[in-house]
Formats: C-alpha cells, sequence, structure tokens
C-alpha cells in the first residue's frame, strides 16, 4: 500500500503539471483563434473570454489523455533515472506488480475523471457555442436543400438552425398512420422557451381536404412541435454529449426507424475511454522498464510517447474504417484495443526480462 501511494503521489504530480501545460497550449491557440471573429456583431473580448471559459472543461478532456501519457512518462522517467525502480526490485516488488499498480491508478484516475467530465462538459459546451452564435448572429447549419428529419408521421426540412430552441424557415410535413399527406406547414420562424414553441409566420396546407384549405397565422404557441432530440443528433459534436444524451439518441432512432451506428460508436467510444488512456500508456511502459535503460532517458520518454500517441491517433480512424466496412461499432472500437493490448504485451515480454501477466496484483 505504501509503494501504491507513492506511486500515486508521483503519477499525480506528473498528470497536473502536463493538464496545466497542455491547457494553457490549447487555451492560448483557441483564444488566437476566435480572434478572427473580434467585432463581429457583439462579439468583443468579454465575449471570447466567456466563450474560452465555458469551453475550458472540453480543453481539458481533450488534452487530459495526452497528459496523462505525457505525465506519466516524465515522472516515471525521472524514477527510472533515480533508480528507484531498481531500489523497488531489491526490496522484493516485480516489474510486472509496480506496471500493475500505474495501470490501476491510471486507470480508477481515468474512469473518475470521465464520468465527471461526461456530466459538466456537454452544459458548458452547449452554452458556450450558444452564446458565441447569438453574439455572432451565427448558423450552426445553413444548405440551400435544407436539412431534413423525420418525426414520427412526420418530415421536417429547416433551413436555419441557431440553436436547438431558434430555428427559421421550417416545412413540416404531417403523414396519417396509412402514410398520406395531410397537411403542409410552413414557418418562417421557430423559437422555444423551454416549455412552449412559438411560431412566426405560420402558413397551413390541408392537403387532405376537398378543396385544398389554406391557414394563415402571424403567431402560433405550441406544446409540442419538434423533438430536440433530432436537432441535438445533427448538431452536438461527439465531445458535447453527455453519455445520457448519446443513450437517447440511439433510442430516439431506432424508434423512428433510423440509422444509429454513429450514436453507437460515440456510446462505445465514450464507455472505453478509461481503457484507452490505460492502454497508451500501457504502450509506453515498456521503454520505462525495459532493456533500453542504459539510452539516455529522453529518448526513451520520447519513443514512448510516439508510440502512445501513435494508439491514440489509429484507434481514432480504426472505427471509422469499420463503419465503412460494415462492421458493428462495438467491434469496430473493440478491435483496436485489443490489438494494441497484445502489442504492448508483446513488446514489454520483448523489451523486459519477465513476461507481465494480464492480472491485477494485490496492493498489500
Amino acid at each position: 500500500m505504501i509503494i501504491f501511494l507513492y506511486l500515486l503521489k508521483r503519477f499525480l504530480y506528473g498528470l497536473l503539471i502536463s493538464i496545466i501545460v497542455l491547457t494553457s497550449l490549447d487555451v492560448f491557440f483557441s483564444f488566437t483563434a476566435e480572434l478572427k471573429y473580434l467585432n463581429e456583431g457583439t462579439y468583443d473580448f468579454l465575449a471570447i473570454s466567456k466563450y474560452i471559459t465555458l469551453n475550458l472543461p472540453k480543453s481539458i478532456t481533450i488534452m487530459f489523455p495526452y497528459a496523462m501519457l505525457i505525465g506519466a512518462m516524465l515522472s516515471l522517467g525521472a524514477m527510472a533515472s533515480d533508480h528507484e525502480f531498481v531500489a523497488m526490485q531489491s526490496a522484493g516488488i516485480s516489474v510486472s506488480k509496480i506496471i500493475s499498480l500505474i495501470l490501476i491508478q491510471s486507470f480508477l484516475i481515468s474512469s473518475f475523471f470521465y464520468t465527471i467530465s461526461d456530466q459538466i462538459i456537454p452544459e458548458f459546451s452547449s452554452m458556450a457555442e450558444t452564446n458565441k452564435n447569438m453574439a455572432l448572429n451565427k448558423k450552426i447549419i445553413f444548405q440551400r436543400n435544407g436539412v431534413w428529419f423525420k418525426d414520427k408521421q412526420s418530415y421536417i426540412k429547416i433551413d436555419e438552425i441557431y440553436s436547438q430552441n431558434h430555428l427559421k424557415n421550417v416545412t413540416k410535413y404531417d403523414y396519417d398512420e396509412n402514410h398520406n399527406l395531410v397537411v403542409i406547414h410552413n414557418i418562417k420562424e421557430a423559437t422555444s422557451d423551454g416549455s412552449k414553441w412559438l411560431l412566426k409566420g405560420v402558413e397551413s396546407i390541408y392537403v387532405n381536404k376537398i378543396p385544398v384549405t389554406k391557414e394563415m397565422h402571424d403567431k402560433k404557441f405550441l406544446d409540442n412541435f419538434i423533438d430536440k432530440n433530432l436537432i441535438m443528433i445533427k448538431t452536438d459534436k461527439s465531445e458535447s454529449l453527455s453519455l445520457s444524451d448519446v443513450i437517447k439518441n440511439i433510442s430516439y432512432l431506432e424508434q423512428n426507424n433510423l440509422d444509429s451506428d454513429i450514436q453507437k460508436k460515440i456510446f462505445w467510444e465514450k464507455l472505453f475511454q478509461p481503457f484507452s488512456a490505460v492502454i497508451m500508456l500501457f504502450l509506453a511502459l515498456p521503454f520505462i522498464f525495459g532493456k533500453l535503460r542504459s539510452t539516455q532517458t529522453s529518448k526513451r520518454i520520447i519513443i514512448g510517447l510516439f508510440i502512445g500517441i501513435a494508439f491514440f491517433i489509429v484507434s481514432s480512424i480504426l472505427p471509422n474504417l469499420g463503419m465503412i466496412l460494415g462492421l458493428t461499432p462495438f467491434i469496430n472500437i473493440l478491435i483496436p484495443h485489443l490489438i494494441f493490448v497484445y502489442a504492448g504485451n508483446y513488446l514489454l515480454s520483448v523489451m523486459t526480462a519477465v513476461t507481465f501477466p494480464l492480472r491485477l496484483p494485490r496492493l498489500a
């Protein structure tokens, strides 16, 4: 337990330093990128600062796996240079147990971090994008032919989406249970306060009546107009969705007989995030404990970092390739992880004097 706490202390110290440095760099580049919109509409320095601040949790989450890898490599590299691992081995603690302790710590920290960030990021990121779009009077989506949705017995075309609560130029086609067109609604603008929808410039054409009739309304209030899950699926990026949001999206798509594979891929990616962070570190550990210990520490750390980051890049590309090949989302995510687990175990067995057993050690 003493060794576990000591390793945890060194691990957290390196992780904290790396997160601060990498997040600071990300914030700096994000701030400079936003300067091109300066004074456009009401988007001033205060609005930019608010946008960057609200997106800070997302920046930390994006940088977390890299920070964990770099922080661990720096901390463990320093311990290796000071021969602390040699002292541990002299005390009867095997390399496999040391590595197991490190991997347990990284998994616990990653699981805790991603659980917390999953609750925080969606709210803050959505608020940041909404404030920015309002300041810039910017559309999230604008296409010449509109964006099409299916909502139960209705088909909806939206030309302009400013947020989940603000739409313009909406055409809604309502069908009956026999798939016969009943009414066409043309709406200039639709806004929601969270409980009701306010529709402006509504033109309703009832094609199921003889003769065809038309109704005009300057304003119209509705409790239900369009399911916001539809807009969320189209406009929200995967990193801005919580796990519960993704589950709701999958359920909604399946209920409407729509393809849910992309949302399922996002679901499994989020579920595998702690494992991905651990595997990335696992791939780099042989360069700390391996036969290259006589090599300069900085070179070993750099090699380990490149291999760990390579896993992160490849594991992001392969699932998309699997989607093209028609593999199920779970298999798409699982295969890269399994490949790199065995690759890491092979590297460790080749570069160390012992073969690392894939089992959890006792902490005592």
